[in-house]
């Protein structure tokens, strides 16, 4: 397995979980640099090894140690995850050696767009037929499959949650004279938190709203909070959110772009509603089933969430929902065994058949 980083992140958490649910692989786990947080949750023999990544230009030296260390351990299969963790893993793996790539998130925009030609085309010609591609969402295949061309073997499979997020039923609504919020993420752009900022400066006093996250942000947030002294607290990081998501009334994810957004399914499992930005991915995520709101403009937001206050719109309605279909689509357990399916898929992998594997409707 190799990844950006040991973090704290969607991405991350999966490869953790992954390892885990196979105990009978012997794995492997490198990661470029960074925080390694989420290192003390692997197993006691996976081996952990760190390239010590230290700018763009040290792509050669990460390659050929990645390239000397896949041989000298007979590595059968590599699983990469992230873009630089991709393109280190193409360029290391030989043919022999099978390439399992995710796509966690929307890269045409932002990475292979209009005016990226030198990224396009490294990814065009580093992605070969025999390599494996996994797409977090039916949006992400669609994005990526525009912007490249997918041209071997492709799956679609959603993230999972881990088994203690998922509660015996949904929260049943109980808030009375206040409506507590919560939000899930890093303080990052995509978020888009500074949507929120503007909603709350027109909202009722009586709604409370905590984000539970660190990031870049993290001052200028603060700043603007303080500023028009908003019902808004930041709470910093977590390792026990499955522990504090029950004690709030409704999660809300304002964010401009997503892959498949871990911190949505974590909050669906718990059983709780939640009210997303209106964008493709997070309608794919909740089914079309979900408390929607128009980003270009933040009244929108208010408005749903008096509607909640009066009651106009039923809690219960949509926590069931997320329940029920965080039970049928997001259990670890289901990726597991899909994710066994395609590291063993021999025929899949040499781009004998090229099929779509849609474990969210399958």
């Amino acid at each position: 397995h190799i990844i950006d980083s040991l973090n704290i992140g969607g991405a991350e958490k999966i490869l953790v979980g992954t390892v885990n649910g196979l105990p009978d692989y012997n794995h492997h786990v490198v990661y470029l640099g960074g925080s390694y947080e989420l290192a003390q949750d692997l197993p006691a023999d996976c081996k952990i090894i760190r390239l010590g990544r230290r700018s763009k230009l040290d792509i050669i030296r990460c390659v050929w140690k990645l390239r000397q260390y896949i041989r000298r351990n007979n590595i059968s299969i590599v699983h990469s995850h992230l873009i630089m963790s991709t393109l280190i893993a193409r360029l290391s793996c030989p043919r022999n050696v099978k390439l399992v790539s995710t796509i966690h998130s929307l890269l045409g925009l932002r990475y292979f767009g209009e005016g990226q030609y030198l990224q396009r085309f490294v990814e065009k010609i580093t992605y070969k037929k025999r390599h494996h591609i996994i797409a977090v969402s039916e949006e992400v295949y669609r994005d990526y499959d525009k912007a490249v061309g997918v041209k071997g073997g492709f799956s679609i499979l959603p993230n999972f949650v881990d088994d203690q997020y998922f509660r015996k039923e949904y929260k049943k609504s109980s808030f009375r004279d206040n409506l507590k919020i919560v939000s899930v993420g890093s303080l990052k752009p995509p978020k888009n938190y500074f949507y929120l900022i503007e909603a709350f400066k027109q909202m009722p006093k009586n709604i409370y709203l905590d984000i539970y996250g660190e990031g870049p942000l993290q001052k200028e947030i603060t700043d603007a909070i303080r500023m028009h002294k908003l019902n808004i607290l930041l709470c910093g990081n977590r390792n026990n959110i499955y522990d504090i998501l029950p004690a709030y009334d409704l999660f809300v994810m304002s964010s401009v772009f997503e892959g498949h957004p871990l911190a949505l399914l974590e909050a669906m499992a718990t059983g709780m509603p939640a009210a997303v930005s209106d964008i493709p991915v997070l309608r794919e995520a909740t089914a079309n089933k979900g408390i929607y709101f128009d980003l270009g403009n933040p009244g929108d937001f208010v408005k749903k969430i008096n509607s909640i206050i009066k009651r106009e719109i039923n809690l219960d309605e949509y926590a069931m929902h997320n329940f029920e279909l965080a039970k049928k689509a997001a259990t670890k357990e289901r990726y597991i065994k899909c994710i066994r399916q395609i590291y063993n898929d021999d025929e899949n992998y040499n781009g004998i058949i090229h099929r779509s594997v849609n474990y969210l409707s399958a």
